[in-house]
């Protein structure tokens, strides 16, 4: 392969990350131009969520956690809200931009992943937000909190899965936005966001922890809560499902992308 021909392929990809940052920004202008808030409302929503759980699950239900309930929840919160809206989002995300793909060629992966990269901004001004939960309830944070961000990026390649394969089938069948959204609402409750994973019983916790959720939450208050390394079978587990997740998803976007164009 020549020189040109190298320049010209990094070339393409700088360009090709110009437009996922594009997409991603042009996706936060449109969900927060009419609102006074703005980008607040990527607090204040886990927030109130947070203050509700609160009050039915600590002072009617009494769920018994380690930590103060409050900083329990909003850590299973933050990164449940990241997956929520990135795949209720992203879903979508081809047939919202149908102008766009038949006016020029890029990878057509790069619109549903912008989603989760906007979503990954409001994310990671909710991390800021819960640390300072974390100083006020004086939970000790320790230096594990630096394996964090292999936490996100382990989130993110679960995540891409799911958004390629449910924006590609999407195309097809658009009933599968609605599939989605049923089916987040009953992961909702399958995934320790509001109890802590010792409520399951033992003889359902293999199939429970086959959400990937499961234990990519476990994992945020394994380091962030509760200051130990996670179980490293649960790791493995959990990374193993990721990434067939992953594969797969992108194996049903490639098949389904050719079509695009004309069944949009």
């Amino acid at each position: 392969m020549d020189k040109t021909n190298i320049s010209s392929q990094r070339l393409n990809a700088i360009h090709y990350f110009e437009l996922v940052l594009s997409l991603a920004k042009k996706d936060l202008k449109v969900r927060y131009k009419s609102a006074t808030l703005g980008f607040l409302w990527a607090l204040l929503n886990p927030l109130l969520m947070m203050v509700v759980l609160s009050v039915i699950f600590s002072l009617v239900f009494k769920v018994k956690t380690d930590s103060p309930y409050s900083v329990f929840v909003l850590c299973g919160l933050i990164p449940w809200t990241f997956f929520n809206l990135s795949l209720a989002g992203a879903t979508n995300s081809i047939i919202d931009n149908a102008s766009l793909i038949k006016k020029v060629y890029f990878p057509r992966e790069i619109i549903p992943i912008s989603v989760i990269i906007a979503n990954l901004v409001n994310f990671c001004l909710s991390l800021l937000f819960l640390f300072i939960f974390l100083l006020i309830f004086q939970t000790k944070i320790t230096v594990l909190v630096l394996l964090s961000p292999l936490v996100v990026i382990l989130q993110m390649i679960f995540l891409s899965g799911m958004v390629l394969l449910t924006s590609g089938l999407n195309v097809y069948f658009r009933d599968v936005k609605y599939i989605v959204e049923a089916t987040l609402l009953i992961l909702f409750y399958l995934s320790p966001v509001f109890y802590p994973v010792s409520m399951v019983p033992e003889r359902f916790m293999g199939i429970y922890m086959l959400n990937p959720m499961a234990g990519i939450i476990t994992f945020y208050r394994n380091i962030l809560l509760d200051g130990k390394l996670p179980d490293l079978s649960l790791i493995l587990s959990t990374l193993i499902s990721c990434l067939i997740i992953f594969f797969a998803g992108f194996i049903v976007f490639k098949r389904c992308e050719p079509a695009f164009a004309d069944l949009i």
